[in-house]
């Protein structure tokens, strides 16, 4: 039967130190996997503004857009996101996961081949396969050189290729110099997704573009309201032509609900503070340099990385699990990145910097991170 054939299942993940749980975070504890990198989820503005939209609007968008879900606040918000991201258009969606299945399935018709990177995020894998059951060719490439050798070898009318600004797992960042110097030769597109940058990487915030200087109406923008947003949702940002298409071809924004409005008003109350106060940014950046150099001195393999996120690698699930389970009962939450998120042997914590952590507060992540060392032995981490 199904239920014996998944019971099955269930048990072999967990004699692997892969079986998934939902756990609430106890109170009290330091959350140190959050993606809220600027500590404006909680920020009393972008409180009140949520509250202040859902009093004026409601709990829900009560239909898809094109039917009865718009108003004012999300073209606000839209209008924002395109300033910030320096294109003409913006369109926001229920999440990022449904803004890349958006884009990528209304592009990557019969005429078009996908590129996708290796290290894509799951919703960027999901929606170039989705395409490919619609048509659309879909090849896998890690580097520049794969990249060239796929878009040279392509005879699709229509090339995209398809990447991360910020990779999840590692903090590294996409060389989009290179890859936007590729992309050019060979009259090609990039969906870029910004998740991870938007608000973290460059001198105001604004993502992997202003951190290397480059912009290119050949790039497509995909983003998140949920992580240093503070918010939930996703957007995609482009040329005007782009975004009107997708209203009417992206199928997760057509039949699909419209953003929340406590959602949008906080996420429109966040990015007028991530420009008003820069120096959120500039503390994110610090505490992470700090904190990585603090780990690697206690001989953590902790990577040092241009993003918040600062990987923690442990190797096998079953060592992560326990460095994990021993950093919350010293009072931090930071559950173990197993397989199949990472590659099999490359189990993690993945901690994230914020910017609203004080010096004290590093000492004692520090003094944490030292005790379990010592209690669990060196060889184990």
């Amino acid at each position: 039967m199904l239920w014996n054939d998944l019971e099955t299942e269930l048990a072999r993940r967990e004699s692997l130190n892969l079986r998934r749980v939902l756990r609430t975070v106890p109170d009290g504890v330091v959350d140190l996997a959050s993606n809220d990198y600027l500590g404006l989820a909680t920020h009393t503005e972008v409180r009140a503004a949520a509250a202040e939209a859902a009093e004026k609007f409601g709990g829900s968008a009560r239909a898809s857009r094109l039917v009865s879900g718009n108003y004012s606040l999300i073209a606000e918000l839209e209008d924002a996101l395109a300033a910030f991201k320096h294109t003409e258009s913006a369109l926001v969606f229920s999440s990022g996961y449904a803004a890349n299945l958006g884009v990528i399935a209304a592009l990557g018709d019969s005429q078009t081949a996908l590129f996708c990177h290796k290290r894509n995020h799951a919703s960027l894998v999901d929606a170039c396969r989705l395409a490919s059951v619609s048509g659309a060719k879909l090849r896998f490439y890690v580097t520049s050189a794969k990249l060239v050798s796929l878009l040279e070898t392509s005879d699709a009318e229509r090339k995209i290729a398809v990447a991360d600004g910020v990779f999840s797992m590692d903090g590294d960042l996409l060389d989009l110099p290179e890859t936007l110097e590729i992309i050019r030769k060979y009259d090609a597109y990039l969906i870029l997704d910004d998740a991870h940058g938007t608000g973290t990487l460059g001198a105001s915030g604004r993502g992997i573009g202003e951190h290397f200087g480059l912009h290119d109406e050949r790039i497509i923008w995909v983003g998140t309201l949920s992580k240093a947003l503070g918010s939930q949702g996703g957007f995609v940002a482009g040329k005007r032509v782009l975004i009107d298409f997708l209203m009417n071809a992206a199928r997760p924004f057509v039949y699909s609900t419209g953003l929340n409005p406590a959602a949008a008003g906080a996420a429109l109350k966040a990015l007028e503070l991530i420009q008003r106060e820069p120096q959120r940014l500039e503390k994110c950046r610090e505490n992470s340099r700090i904190l990585g150099a603090k780990l690697r001195s206690l001989g953590f393999e902790a990577l040092n990385q241009p993003s918040p996120i600062l990987p923690v690698i442990v190797g096998e699930s079953d060592k992560a699990l326990q460095l994990s389970k021993q950093l919350e009962l010293r009072g931090f939450w930071c559950p173990a990145i197993r397989f199949p998120t990472v590659p099999r042997g490359k189990a993690r914590l993945r901690l994230t910097a914020s910017a609203v952590w004080e010096s004290e507060l590093l000492g004692r992540i520090e003094a944490a991170f030292d005790e379990v060392r010592r209690s669990i032995g060196s060889h184990s981490v």
